[in-house]
């Protein structure tokens, strides 16, 4: 192979890797808005429910949550952490569990990923 042809190769093969990290750096961006785009929305559903927490059927609200929280307990279908917190949550009065439901820090964000007021999405659709 003469130096012409290897310099060739080599210049592909670069341009090929080029385009591969610029394909992970693409999917890794599309894969952060995604999962933002999933927190937003996430956060708009415990607005939902901080709202509903405060209204006339706050009760009920707060009932079928902790039955939810119930059921992740029984069946082992959330981490332990995740059920006391949201049990603590629940117990809260109202304007303190809002704070706590809504807060944006990183464990704010994690909780709401495991939520117990998916029935509300639910009646919102």
């Amino acid at each position: 192979m003469n130096t012409t042809t290897e310099s060739r190769d080599n210049e592909m093969v670069a341009q090929d890797n080029r385009l591969a990290v610029d394909e992970i750096l693409e999917q890794r961006r599309l894969a952060r808005q995604e999962k933002s785009q999933r927190d937003a929305e996430l956060l708009q559903l415990h607005v939902l429910a901080a709202d509903a927490l405060t209204s006339d059927n706050a009760q009920q609200v707060r009932e079928r949550a902790l039955s939810k929280v119930k059921a992740w307990e029984e069946r082992s279908l959330c981490s332990r952490r995740y059920i006391a917190e949201w049990r603590r949550m629940l117990s809260l009065p109202s304007p303190a569990m809002r704070q706590a439901m809504l807060r944006l820090d990183d464990d704010g964000i994690a909780l709401r990923q495991n939520t117990p007021f998916g029935f509300l999405k639910k009646r919102q659709q």
